[in-house]
């Protein structure tokens, strides 16, 4: 059962009066309280009472189970915020109820703030990622302040997502009136249609036969000319940047040629100034062939273009914070490991066992961190460096890295099973080495004692993807923490008993991704072994 509940503690720190909103009374927030232990229920009414939110009271509503949960929420389908016991009826009968209201009643702006006497039920980290709750509270650490902070919030947080919700159904409404108003234009400007369902922006007509070309408004604006302006084929050339002037003429002449829609971008000069635009255009032909008038629209793509260079400096700043981590930060830290070092063997004879530990212990630190940075450095490089893709024989890159990996296989003594279908596949081949290393290194690595490593590396083709697996015989994975696997940091194991920087699995992950993929794992449960799965999309003729 939960843990008894300090009332003492819960109502120590109540706000006082002068931090509560004073606003006029309204109508008020519903809470629902949820939690099997009846004693609760009262302590916090009693945290809980005379609290003000935005000029507005509470009204509580108690609910002793689950059951008893959703009963009131189809009695009350605007409860605002519900404080929720986790072990109930059952250990997951709280989180059971937060799918229940995410799912399948779909509500999405009520604030849920679990409240648990059990972390181990609901690990925070565990629950904050895998539901969606608002909120996480240890009864063990509950004050009446904690309780009123916890609540203002949720709160202040539903009634924004109401009102987000109030401005999306309005907006709703406006584009529903702009959709009828366009429609009236498109009946009564039949040219600016056609302008407008290209790209929704400047606009404007050639008549070939006259060579007469009519700006929009906007078009104008873009061209820095006076609202009216007539030019021509030749004048519109003149106001191309000198060095795109072939090319655009070269994808004019193609779509005379050819009768297909225009598309250019290139670069205008605007007095001294230079910027991008973007032309398409449809041509009409007469029945004998003949270009008669074309119907295009412009648009500005300074702006993207200002931010693809401000992405291209920032990729450029991000290969010196790479070569800081790499170089900067590592060379400083490395002498403070060998220093550390130093210092043991010269006081060697003066250090008890417990100073020596502590020098162990600094040493190693240096040492994990070192790696750490080391496998952040190569988890950053994912998808910016390293080679470009290439078709490859998938049954060349497993040999190359059971090859790598023969002194981590030769020492732990695994027997290697390589089957199936390998295709061929477009890949980045250093990346997709770097993954089988990973994940046979990791099968190798996570062994029982007194047991013989088998690991199994499969592949198949299903429905145009390249399905790998990695399976192993080994420590297995608890079902409950497959979710923790593949994120940065996240160690299932003791680092006293397995070595690793904990970034492998996620540098997996994000490998995978890279390629359009997906990566997961299987696994029955402690000592039982694991598989690890890997699913890329395959090129037409990669197969």
């Amino acid at each position: 059962m939960p843990e008894m509940i300090d009332d003492a503690n819960w109502l120590a720190g109540l706000p006082a009066a002068a931090s509560v909103d004073l606003a006029p009374a309204g109508e008020p927030w519903k809470v629902l309280l949820v939690d099997d232990e009846p004693d609760v229920h009262p302590v916090l009414h009693l945290a809980l009472d005379d609290v003000r939110i935005d000029g507005r009271g509470l009204r509580l509503f108690d609910a002793l189970s689950a059951e008893e949960a959703k009963l009131a929420l189809t009695a009350h389908p605007d409860i605002a915020l519900i404080l929720l016991d986790v072990v109930m009826e059952s250990d997951r009968a709280g989180l059971d109820l937060v799918r229940y209201i995410r799912d399948e009643l779909a509500r999405r702006s009520v604030q849920i703030v679990l409240i648990t006497g059990q972390a181990g039920y609901a690990p925070q980290r565990q629950v904050v990622s895998d539901y969606q709750i608002d909120g996480y509270l240890l009864k063990s650490e509950l004050s009446a302040e904690r309780i009123f902070v916890a609540v203002h919030s949720a709160i202040r947080a539903h009634r924004l997502m109401r009102e987000q919700e109030s401005l999306q159904a309005d907006l709703h409404q406006k584009v529903q009136e702009l959709d009828a108003t366009l429609v009236v234009l498109r009946e009564s400007e039949s040219n600016l249609i056609r302008a407008q369902s290209v790209a929704h922006v400047g606009s404007w007509t050639y008549e070939l036969g006259r060579n007469e070309m009519r700006l929009s408004a906007e078009t104008c604006r873009i061209f820095g000319l006076c609202a009216g302006t007539v030019g021509s084929y030749q004048s519109y050339l003149a106001r191309v940047h000198p060095d795109d002037r072939a090319a655009v003429e070269d994808a004019w002449q193609a779509t005379m040629a050819a009768g297909t829609v225009f598309q250019h971008e290139h670069r205008i000069m605007v007095g001294e100034t230079v910027r991008h635009v973007r032309q398409q255009a449809d041509l009409s032909r007469a029945a004998d062939g003949t270009p008669l008038r074309c119907l295009g629209t412009t648009q500005d793509i300074t702006e993207r273009k200002q931010a693809e260079e401000e992405l291209k400096r920032s990729n450029a700043e991000l290969e010196q914070f790479s070569y800081a981590i790499s170089h900067d930060l590592r060379q400083p830290l490395r002498m403070v490991a060998s220093y550390m070092q130093l210092l043991g063997i010269s006081l060697a004879e003066q250090l008890d066992g417990e100073q020596r530990e502590h020098f162990k212990f600094a040493i190693d630190g240096a040492r994990r961190l070192d790696q750490m940075l080391v496998a952040l450095l190569e988890y950053s490089r994912v998808g910016r460096l390293g080679e470009p893709p290439a078709w490859l024989e998938t049954r060349a890159i497993v040999d190359e890295a059971l090859l790598f990996l023969q002194p981590a296989i030769a020492e732990a003594q695994a027997k290697i099973s390589v089957r199936g279908h390998w295709p061929r596949a477009w890949v980045r081949p250093d990346e997709i080495l770097r993954l089988l290393q990973n994940l046979i290194a990791n099968a190798a690595k996570f062994r029982l004692a007194g047991r013989c490593p088998e690991i199994r590396v499969a592949s198949r083709v299903a429905r145009g993807q390249w399905c790998l697996s990695v399976a192993d015989n080994g420590v297995g994975i608890y079902p409950g923490q497959l979710g923790r696997l593949f994120q940065v940091f996240q160690r299932l194991q003791s680092r006293a008993n397995y070595e690793g920087s904990g970034v492998g699995l996620a540098l997996c992950r994000k490998i995978a991704e890279h390629h359009g993929g997906r990566i997961w794992a299987e696994s029955a449960g402690d000592g039982q072994g694991s598989r690890f799965c890997v699913s890329l999309p395959l090129a037409g003729d990669g197969g």
